[in-house]
């Protein structure tokens, strides 16, 4: 039963997702706060809040806290706040003081939030939308009460493994014997296209490992760089190696990008093993195998955004509509049956939102006639917080514009627009509109990216007079001006590029080019552009004698579309693109 409420608390959790905690013993350890039996609970309320926490911090709140019956605990009291500089920070949270911290007796705000987030996803505690509270469930009592390392624990861990969704999605990937990287799996892990379900273009990332000599600067790129999705097949990967259900083991990758071949070791990369293969065929109910039933939670349906719970409700209303009907609907009857909940949307949006909710792990099946739900969902909540009523932010909007217009390039690429907003994710900006232009576009190229290095490089390869592309992304909330200090960081790589003197600059970005293209253009990508940004244009062509160019993200996008579909040529492209002034196509 899905139901619909009404909630006094406007307060959203963003529940269902997890990219940290791994420590299964410290898991149980959190679902033990709410068994007043355990050792754990007793221990917190007699000896370690008192120790850890001090009394202008709330030491007494938090004991009073453990002592309610019933036992029903806020999120702030759990978690705690926040103290700048985190270095200097205190325990203030009954989750921070029940983990032991690396360097000090207790875990901070946010690594307690990830381990609440965990017990809530596995189904061992549960959240009251009301009250801001949780409390544990009878899993959650069966795990704490288990011994430990015993194989009842074992078995009950497992069990609420199946149970979430994600865990279904990365064992299903994996089941058919292949060998994945955690970027492989990050790429079909969720609502793909959209903020907080980001994950690196792997061909891009290759090249750029495969191109890089210093090996510190190697291991900082396997390290640090990975999208939000990535994270989370990780994190998810981890938990079942732990199990027995996956084995980790590194793979040699070898991509072609823009038809140059480029190999690298990722160390992120997993197997199934024929436990793991098992519990495939329970999820699927194979042989007459009772099927495991899936917690489902609305905060999973979106994570980031100003309209996300709009979109998680919509999406929320989707799957009831799938799971109540029991039969095969096509996208039409979800497009009326929406309408009746004062849903209104396209058939494109809602094909994409079902393909976000298989990618969550949710066995929805595409029939020749439509679409069939074929898994057991266990009851969940969709709230009505007053902020879910159909109003969507202007990204959304764009996207939903787009999805009607784009069909010959991956609705993937719609995650640029979200992108291009967010100046907290550059890095993966440049990295997906460089593979947008090699993939889509037909351009060879490089991700360059780094100190005195433009962000990336393309160049023609099939023309009579090939043409070569100095590019530079910038993404920014509110629009992209084209201040003079970064017009005049393009007119420096432009000057390098045609002076061609290592001496000026040592790393000779320049020879990333090939040898044949002798003529350029530079061009600045972005969401949207605004102030004299073509003034500067105008400004920087004329001190250089080379033209350029301002893209927006939309136009981006569907150059790429008239490219593939074979509307445009490349040749076309160049004569209406590079011309000192923002390139804009008709709809």
């Amino acid at each position: 039963m899905i139901n619909i409420i009404d909630v006094n608390n406007k307060t959203t959790r963003t529940f269902g997702w997890v990219q940290n905690p791994s420590n299964f013993e410290s898991l149980k350890k959190v679902v033990a706060i709410f068994d007043n039996t355990s050792k754990t609970y007793n221990e917190l309320k007699d000896k370690k809040i008192k120790k850890l926490v001090e009394e202008r911090d709330g030491q007494k709140e938090l004991i009073n806290a453990l002592n309610a019956n019933p036992l029903k605990i806020k999120y702030c009291n759990l978690v705690g706040t926040s103290f700048t500089p985190r270095s200097s920070a205190r325990c203030n949270g009954i989750v921070q003081a029940t983990v032991k911290g690396q360097r000090k007796e207790f875990i901070d705000d946010w690594s307690s939030d990830n381990f609440v987030r965990w017990a809530h996803a596995l189904g061992f505690i549960k959240y009251n939308y009301d009250t801001d509270t949780f409390e544990i469930t009878d899993a959650g009592r069966k795990y704490v009460q288990s011994e430990d390392d015993s194989n009842e624990e074992s078995t009950i861990l497992e069990e609420a493994m199946l149970s979430y969704p994600p865990v279904a999605r990365v064992l299903t990937l994996l089941s058919n014997g292949e060998h994945l990287t955690k970027y492989e799996i990050g790429k079909k892990l969720g609502f793909v296209g959209e903020a907080g379900f980001t994950s690196l273009p792997l061909n891009v990332l290759i090249m750029t490992l495969a191109t890089t000599d210093e090996p510190k600067e190697k291991n900082k790129i396997k390290t640090d760089w990975d999208g939000s999705s990535d994270k989370y097949a990780r994190m998810i990967s981890g938990w079942l190696v732990k199990l027995g259900l996956l084995v980790q083991r590194p793979k040699l990758v070898t991509v072609d990008f823009g038809g140059e071949l480029y190999s690298e070791t990722i160390g992120h990369a997993y197997m199934i093993t024929d436990r793991g293969l098992k519990a495939v065929r329970r999820l699927l109910g194979i042989n007459k195998v009772e099927r495991v039933s899936k917690n489902v939670f609305w905060e999973m349906f979106a994570t980031k955004g100003i309209d996300k719970n709009y979109i998680r409700t919509r999406r929320a209303y989707i799957l009831k509509i799938l799971i109540e009907s029991n039969k095969v609907l096509t996208l039409e009857d979800i497009k009326g049956k929406l309408k009746l909940a004062s849903i209104n949307e396209s058939i494109n949006t809602i094909k994409d939102d079902i393909n976000g909710l298989i990618n969550t792990g949710i066995n929805i099946k595409s029939e020749t006639t439509g679409y069939k739900i074929y898994d057991s969902i266990n009851d969940f909540i969709i709230p009505k917080t007053g902020d879910t009523e159909g109003i969507k932010s202007n990204i959304s909007l764009l996207k939903d514009e787009l999805r009607g217009q784009i069909s010959h390039i991956s609705h993937d690429y719609l995650s640029l627009i979200d992108l291009a907003f967010d100046s907290k994710q550059n890095r993966l900006f440049e990295m997906k509109v460089l593979e947008l232009l090699v993939n889509e576009y037909g351009f060879k190229g490089r991700h360059l990216g780094g100190s005195r290095k433009p962000d990336g490089i393309v160049y023609s390869t099939t023309l009579e007079d090939n043409f070569g592309i100095i590019v530079d992304t910038k993404a920014y909330s509110e629009g992209y001006s084209l201040p003079i200090s970064q017009a005049d960081e393009m007119e420096r790589y432009v000057r390098e590029n045609s002076n061609r003197d290592e001496e000026v600059n040592p790393n000779k970005w320049w020879e990333n080019f090939s040898e044949e293209v002798k003529k350029y253009y530079f061009v600045f990508i972005s969401g949207s552009f605004k102030g004299k940004f073509e003034e500067q244009l105008r400004r920087l062509s004329m001190t250089t004698g080379v033209n350029g160019s301002a893209v927006n993200v939309v136009n981006l996008l569907l150059g790429a579309e008239k490219i593939r579909s074979g509307e445009m040529t490349i040749e076309e492209l160049e004569r209406a693109m590079f011309n000192n002034s923002e390139f804009i196509l008709k709809y």
